[in-house]
């Protein structure tokens, strides 16, 4: 009945997709920008070339740098996942203190997705694609494990690569990711034999 301690999951195969990208953001100029894919494609971007220091900055002021970032990149550059076209879109951006060489230390970043939604915690996905953008860099080695710290809450998450994969033509990581869990509650479902729609329905 009580939390015992982190969860952690392995993601799905991990890699970076581009580097260095040149992106024209409307009011911040052309600036480089990593594209990375940990169960999303996500953009990265440093808080520094926003103009912004992620630890003091509002978070508006980084939902709007972000979503400039990821208009841009949606404009400009053409995604595609090697193996499913409904995984071929960028999700979000991801703004970092562009802490990627490793350190003991937490790397901070927030995450901005969807329709302008920031993510309470690093980001599982968001941390799956991160370790693999340090992998491929050469900043992170197997096993080797860095923490992520989400700029709006303070959560940490670990991230590392447990693993070389393959997705497509890309070479990948399986990555573990780790954070402290706590319950929040427990439901039941009762399914009454006399129910018509026991067994689910389709809508097309």
């Amino acid at each position: 009945g009580r939390s015992r301690g982190r969860g952690r999951f392995h993601s799905v195969p991990a890699f970076a997709l581009a580097t260095d990208l040149l992106v024209d953001v409307p009011g911040h100029g052309k600036m480089a920008v990593d594209i990375a894919y940990g169960g999303a494609f996500y953009a990265f971007a440093s808080a520094e070339r926003l103009g912004l220091d992620i630890c003091s900055a509002k978070t508006r002021d980084l939902v709007e740098a972000a979503s400039a970032v990821t208009e841009a990149v949606k404009a400009q550059f053409q995604i595609s996942h090697p193996e499913s076209e409904d995984l071929s879109f960028l999700y979000g951006t991801i703004v970092t203190d562009g802490k990627d060489t490793y350190s003991e230390e937490p790397t901070t970043n927030i995450c901005v997705f969807a329709d302008e939604q920031v993510d309470r915690s690093p980001t599982g996905s968001g941390v799956t694609a991160r370790v693999a953008l340090q992998y491929h860099k050469g900043l992170l080695e197997l096993n080797q494990t860095r923490a992520f710290k989400s700029s709006t809450t303070g959560s940490v998450f670990t991230g590392k690569a447990v693993r070389e994969a393959k997705c497509g033509d890309f070479k990948a990581v399986i990555v573990e990711v780790s954070g402290q869990a706590h319950y929040t509650g427990t439901a039941s479902f009762i399914v009454e034999d006399d129910d018509p729609l026991k067994n689910g329905f389709l809508l097309k």
